[in-house]
């Protein structure tokens, strides 16, 4: 059993394998809101994200018979996603700039501080979405998700060192557009 008596991820996949499809909405209650985080993020668009989590979910419902090992569904939807958005990427045009996830107007009621962090969390918004697609992935991985290396190389088929490489080089060029806005 997992947290609070739910049944682990295993014990979930063994069920709607069983027959028990309706025990699939536990997946989704606990991984929607990361996936959804982490897809935004890569989208840099919530009505992106939110397509590209939902294909997802139908993906992995799908083809749940092929994870592997259960006890790391976690890893394996993170992958799921990491591709949709990938396939996304390439098909929009470089240009496409999404205009939906601009920071909100502030409120003249809420304080200074409020504003400016706001302000600071829509500038690392826009670096990140300078980056490459393969830095934008590790990068928000690591600091945005907390995935370790190993769970990483996971969810993208790729090397540890080469992942630690995309997140250092990530970082430098975020640190470099952050400090050109100081």
């Amino acid at each position: 059993m997992g947290v609070r008596g739910d049944p682990s991820d295993a014990e979930v996949v063994a069920r709607v394998l069983g027959g028990d499809r309706e025990v699939f909405g536990l997946v989704i209650r606990r991984y929607e809101t990361g996936l959804v985080r982490f897809a935004t993020r890569m989208l840099g668009s919530s009505d992106a994200a939110a397509d590209a989590v939902a294909e997802s979910f139908v993906r992995a419902y799908r083809h749940l018979a092929s994870c592997r090992d259960p006890a790391r569904l976690r890893t394996w939807l993170y992958r799921i996603v990491a591709n949709r958005c990938k396939s996304h990427l390439a098909r929009r045009p470089i240009a496409d700039v999404p205009l939906d996830d601009a920071p909100p107007v502030a409120d003249p009621a809420d304080s200074h501080g409020a504003l400016e962090r706001a302000e600071q969390l829509a500038l690392v918004e826009r670096a990140l979405a300078q980056l490459s697609p393969e830095k934008r992935e590790a990068f928000v991985l690591k600091h945005v998700e907390g995935l370790s290396y190993q769970e990483m190389a996971a969810v993208t088929g790729e090397r540890i060192p080469t992942l630690k490489m995309r997140v250092h080089r990530a970082r430098e060029a975020l640190l470099h557009v952050l400090e050109d806005h100081a």
